[in-house]
């Protein structure tokens, strides 16, 4: 089916790049080069090789939260291995725990919508961010903050 806009026409892209380098469009051309790279890293790395690294580190994050008592809302046959949501005790400000991360270390998570406000945080392993010592130290500064 033909795309009804331009934003992200990946067939205007592939225009754009090709050999005709054919203009189609004032585009964001920033979002092309950064779809561009982004590809290109998942070329270079290897699709196989980024889907076991992003399991691997998933795995490692969902083994850490349950021994943190903050266990993954989601069953684990339907979880995303680039999106995480633990569910948080009612004893823990998640407010203060998601600023505390981020003012004090530079870890940035996002807390839920709705009515999973304030019950889960959003943890994203994405990409180059998907790595072993990244999961290592949020499991770590999560427990220190924890005990405080």
């Amino acid at each position: 089916m033909p795309v009804a806009n331009w934003y992200l026409d990946l067939t205007g892209l592939e225009k754009y790049w090709g050999p005709a380098h054919a203009y189609h469009h004032t585009a964001p051309i920033s979002l092309h080069f950064a779809l561009r790279e982004g590809l290109r890293m998942v070329v270079e790395e290897g699709l196989e090789a980024r889907l076991a690294r992003h399991r691997s580190n998933a795995e490692l994050l969902w083994e850490g939260l349950e021994a943190l008592d903050l266990p993954p809302l989601v069953p684990l046959a339907n979880r995303l291995t680039t999106l995480t949501t633990p569910q948080i005790p009612p004893s823990v400000d998640d407010v203060t725990i998601r600023r505390r991360l981020l003012d004090e270390y530079n870890i940035e998570i996002a807390g839920g919508f709705g009515p999973l406000k304030g019950k889960v945080w959003r943890v994203g392993l994405m990409g180059f961010s998907s790595r072993k010592e990244n999961v290592l130290l949020l499991l770590g500064v999560l427990e220190r903050l924890l005990k405080q």
